[in-house]
């Protein structure tokens, strides 16, 4: 059990030296990253990672970055094994501490706490996470000296596969560090704290799996291979101690990246083989030279946006219609506006003008929130019926009829924004009071069930934010109507085609 609560105190120590560094680092380590791309991103990793302490927050980032399109299955390899490498010096920091500095620590930490009285915790999270970490050290004395005797006896490969399993759990290859600096100093042999050492290394991919769509399962998958082959030869060489396999191992899987990854990548491809993306159809990067013909096929490629777009708020009214359906099934089709709206997004930013690029900036931007808040209405409707609870009939047959409503107005204002129809879009408009007078008559009735129902009661709170919901994409559908005028071509350019 000492072991255990020594393994707590690591853990917590570090997650609080991590939240407290990560605080203080703010947005601009991020803003950093966006500037460096290749090689250099996994420097800057590295950096990043000494100042925060969190190659898992670094790793998470880089497949979150990756999953959207931003950075290569290279450049995400790289920021995470930069940024595991930089938070390694968690473990030179607390390998400098001893008891009466981890006690002055936690009275720093509690009296940074009173006197800032809550407006900044970064740094008094940052020592109270390195006070943990210098008690935990000197507690793993006294609580691994009955674990010492049992060393000799344990396999090599149980030993990995504990560090393993336990950097895997916790996705923190230090913890797993940290406890075999513990056992070190209460006189371990080296040769058996080395395959925690590099179990823990490896296992530290585990977060990268979990909740991950494809690209991410690649990238962890890409990295574990990675980690895992340069762990089983150095098994078996000579090691000068835990805090020197910790670092030297990270160290070659940073650098070794390049010369390994296009075989990796080989064979990630070839184990998760990613679904085909949804790319843009219309847009061709030759029409660039022809700026109102670049517009024509942004235009084009927005309404293939809208398309879908009208396919997720059909998803939710027909859900919403049976009082059946699940929020994951309208994930796709969100993926693919996200996708597409940012193809056009950075598209049109090429158009020189602003007066062409504008509204379209905004089309694309609508479409994308549109959706967002589609799905979002089918997410709180999923939540009450997992609850067992449903809509009154009469709720549930106002709410099917507003979002058919609200369907209608979409497909008239996109056909207005496709064709260029200003009459069909002023009559897309004109219909936005009614909505509203509609919307504002159903709460009017909820309100009257709810006095009188008990089955309005439970359902009530999702009802209404319903009704809000069906508000903003009401007003959204508005904002899609007044952009057909703004999409005619600026005066003079027609005569000039």
């Amino acid at each position: 059990m000492e072991a255990l609560g020594v393994l707590a105190l690591f853990y917590l120590g570090t997650l609080l030296l991590t939240e407290g560094a990560g605080g203080l680092l703010g947005p601009r380590g991020r803003r950093l990253l966006s500037r460096f791309r290749g090689f250099p991103l996994g420097l800057v990793g590295l950096l990043l990672g000494v100042a925060s302490g969190s190659g898992t927050g670094l790793s998470l980032l880089g497949r979150g970055l990756l999953q959207a399109g931003v950075l290569s299955l290279y450049e995400a390899a790289l920021l995470a094994l930069g940024g595991t490498l930089g938070a390694t010096g968690v473990v030179v920091v607390a390998g400098l501490g001893n008891r009466t500095l981890a006690f002055g620590a936690l009275s720093l930490a509690l009296l940074w706490e009173l006197a800032a009285r809550g407006k900044s915790t970064g740094a008094g999270r940052l020592l109270y996470g390195i006070g943990l970490l210098f008690l935990g050290l000197e507690l793993a004395h006294e609580a691994v000296l009955g674990l010492e005797p049992w060393l000799p006896l344990l396999p090599g490969w149980l030993l990995f596969l504990t560090g393993f399993l336990l950097a895997y759990g916790v996705g923190s290859a230090n913890l797993v560090a940290l406890l075999a600096l513990g056992l070190s100093r209460a006189g371990a042999d080296p040769e058996h704290t080395l395959p925690l050492v590099l179990g823990g290394g490896v296992g530290c991919t585990g977060p990268l799996f979990f909740h991950a769509m494809p690209e991410g399962l690649r990238l962890g998958l890409l990295l574990l291979v990675h980690r895992l082959a340069l762990a089983l030869p150095l098994l078996f060489l000579p090691s000068l101690g835990p805090f020197w396999a910790h670092v030297s191992y990270h160290t070659l899987a940073f650098l070794t990246l390049p010369l390994t990854f296009p075989f990796l990548h080989r064979l990630a491809a070839k184990i998760v083989p990613l679904p085909k993306a949804p790319g843009p159809k219309y847009l061709r990067l030759e029409a660039l030279g022809d700026p109102l013909l670049a517009r024509g096929l942004a235009l084009r490629e927005i309404a293939r946006i809208g398309d879908t777009a009208r396919s997720v708020l059909e998803g939710a009214w027909r859900a919403l219609s049976r009082e059946a359906g699940r929020e994951a099934d309208l994930v796709p089709l969100e993926e693919k506006v996200d996708r597409l709206s940012r193809e056009v997004l950075v598209y049109i930013a090429r158009l020189p003008e602003d007066a062409l690029a504008l509204p379209l900036l905004k089309a694309a931007s609508e479409l994308e929130h549109l959706a967002d808040l589609s799905k979002k209405a089918l997410r709180k409707a999923e939540r009450l019926w997992a609850q067992g609870l449903t809509f009154s009939p009469e709720g549930r047959q106002e709410l099917a009829q507003l979002t058919e409503a609200t369907l209608g107005r979409l497909e008239r204002a996109l056909t207005a924004l496709a064709t260029g129809d200003r009459a069909l879009a002023l009559e897309v408009e004109r219909q936005h009071p009614e909505v509203l007078a509609r919307l504002e008559a159903s709460r009017q009735a909820h309100l009257q069930r709810l006095r009188h129902r008990e089955e309005s009661r439970a359902s009530t709170l999702t009802h209404l934010d319903l009704l809000l919901l069906l508000e903003e994409l009401n007003e959204g559908v508005n904002r899609l109507a007044r952009l057909v005028g703004e999409l005619k071509p600026p005066v003079g350019e027609d005569d000039r085609r």
